[in-house]
Formats: structure tokens, sequence, C-alpha cells
């Protein structure tokens, strides 16, 4: 029986569309889904502009004629950029030990390789991580853009065979997967499960690692500081407790704790579930030193402002933020 190709949208499907409905109605069942996490790198030259993504949608696309996988990269970004230069990449599958590296490449970090343990391929000058279930060396073979990602696909040139993990040994032989839970993105779910364990290497702490936690707090119990801010302070308190070289302070983080409620509160853009959405809506959030403009240095550094919440010394709190992307 012939079949006629649909040329026009049905009606019930293009106000899903319009409403927004079916958009976040597949992110719901998605989210159900566990994925592997990988980390596709590159560099633009032997050893120069080396750039890593943590990407979701990794999938092997077929094996002959020849083994094509695809992945997806959000645009803009530095990694689009570098990968687009290249051609070439590595897609890196992360074994369970590795949740600090797949932090480290899910943030636009300057020095993302920083105490990551890598050698650059003899052959392809390609940045291949090391402790991996596998490392796959591909080509480009086409780029589709889509939305706000673009979709890569690329021939696999050459596999190399991971050990695993650092110490060799038959339980790190396994992937590092997430999935939804309590509500939090792809990326979130890994570095949370990671913080609340206490797993994170606190030399490797940064200020947008700080946000980011009091984000996922602040997001889970609807916004509400009074129920968020304990858990908030408690989990610093631990990690800070852990590295002698940080101290807690009341005030700092009363500060943020405020700044990123507001954030909350006027984030209007598509991506309401995106850390990287609400940090390029308020830079501020992303800049430790935007506490300065309220606080003067020797207020912070005392004794109270480190064990309690002081008002500001030099502006008075803001009351809310502006958006620097607010949608259409």
């Amino acid at each position: 029986m012939l079949t006629r190709r649909i040329t026009t949208v049905p009606r019930v499907f293009t106000r899903l569309l319009s409403t927004g409905k079916l958009p976040d109605q597949v992110r719901s069942v998605m989210r159900k889904v566990p994925q592997p996490v990988v980390v596709v790198t590159t560099a633009q030259a032997h050893g120069v502009g080396r750039r890593g993504i943590t990407v979701s949608s990794f999938t092997s696309l077929c094996l002959q004629p020849e083994p094509l996988v695809s992945f997806c990269v959000r645009i803009p970004s530095r990694a689009s950029e570098v990968l687009h230069s290249s051609g070439r990449m590595v897609v890196n599958v992360l074994s369970q030990t590795q949740v600090p590296q797949s932090i480290a490449f899910s943030s636009p970090q300057a020095d993302q390789f920083k105490e990551v343990p890598f050698y650059d391929d003899a052959a392809t000058g390609q940045p291949v991580l090391m402790g991996t279930l596998g490392s796959m060396h591909c080509d480009r073979v086409q780029v589709i853009e889509t939305g706000d990602h673009e979709l890569w696909i690329a021939k696999v040139v050459k596999v190399d065979h991971g050990v695993g993990g650092m110490h060799g040994s038959r339980d790190e032989d396994q992937p590092l997967l997430y999935h939804d839970r309590q509500y939090r993105s792809v990326g979130d779910e890994v570095f949370m499960n990671a913080y609340e364990a206490c797993k994170l290497d606190t030399r490797r702490w940064m200020h947008r690692a700080h946000v980011r936690m009091a984000w996922n707090y602040l997001r889970e119990n609807d916004n509400d500081t009074n129920r968020a801010a304990p858990l908030i302070k408690n989990q610093l308190r631990i990690h800070f407790n852990k590295n002698s070289t940080v101290m807690y302070n009341e005030t700092i983080t009363s500060f943020y704790i405020h700044l990123i409620h507001l954030a909350i509160e006027s984030h209007h853009g598509d991506h309401t579930d995106d850390f990287f959405d609400l940090m390029a809506r308020f830079p501020v959030l992303t800049n430790p030193k935007s506490i300065l403009h309220y606080y003067s240095p020797a207020l912070l550094k005392s004794s109270k402002a480190k064990t309690q919440f002081l008002e500001p010394d030099l502006h008075p709190l803001p009351t809310r933020l502006l958006d620097a992307a607010p949608s259409s």
C-alpha cells in the first residue's frame, strides 16, 4: 500500500510546540534514561589549544561499512570552535572512578587539563585522558546544527583500550553512568553525587563549584532560602573542614546564597534547569570578586564576618538581578 508523505504539521502538534509542552515532556522522559559519561577532547595542533567537553548524548551510529559515532555540543562554546578548527577529536569513555574528570570538562574554565592525567597522541597530537574504559580517535564526517546544539558525526580511526581506573582492579572497570535524581540535570547529577559523598578533591575546589552546589540545593527546595541555606552551609563546612587552607565565612556564604536566589527568581530562559545558561545570563555569579562591590576586604576578614552574617558596608544588598539574555 502506498503511503502519503505528510507535508503539513498537525494542529495539535503545532500547539504543543508553540506552548513549549513537548520539549518539557521529552526532557522529562530522557532524564530517566541512564547515559554514559563521555568526554570529547580535541586540540588545534599538537599540544596547542587543548579543549574538552563532557557530553551526555554520545552514541554509536554504525559499524559497517565504517564505524561512526555521534555526540552533541552546545553552541556557542569554545569547545565547538576548537572542534571546527581541528576536525579531529578523541571520545573518552569514563570509568566510575573518574567523577573529577567529568566535572573538570563540564565547566568552561580556562585550564581544564590542570591536574587531569592525559597524554598527547604521538600520531595525531590529540589529548587522550588516562584511566578511561577506552578512547576512540575520530575524524569529522558531518556537523548538523540543530537548535542550540551541533550534532557531530565522526568516523572512528583508532581505538585505545583503557585500563578502567588508577589501580587496575576489576571493580574500577565499570562505566560512569548518570540519570535524573531529584530533578537534577545530567551534569549536576554527577557533580552532586560526588559532592555529597565528599569525593571531590578540595584542592580543585573553585568558586563556580560553590555556586553550582548552592544553585542545586535552592532549585530542589523551590528557591526557599530558609530550607536550602542550612543544607548549603552544612556541606560547605564539611568540605572546608577537610581543607586547612580555606576557612568557612558566614557572610560570604550568605551573600552568594542571596545572589543565586535572586538569579533563580529572575531567570526566564528556556533552560531553567541548565547551570551554564544561568551563568551566562547572570555573569555576576561567576566572579568571586563581585562581593567587593558591597563589602570592604577589612569587614570580610573580620572575625565576626566569619561566624555571623554582617550587612554590607559599601552598598546595600541587591534586591534583583538583571537577566543579561532575557527570553523573547
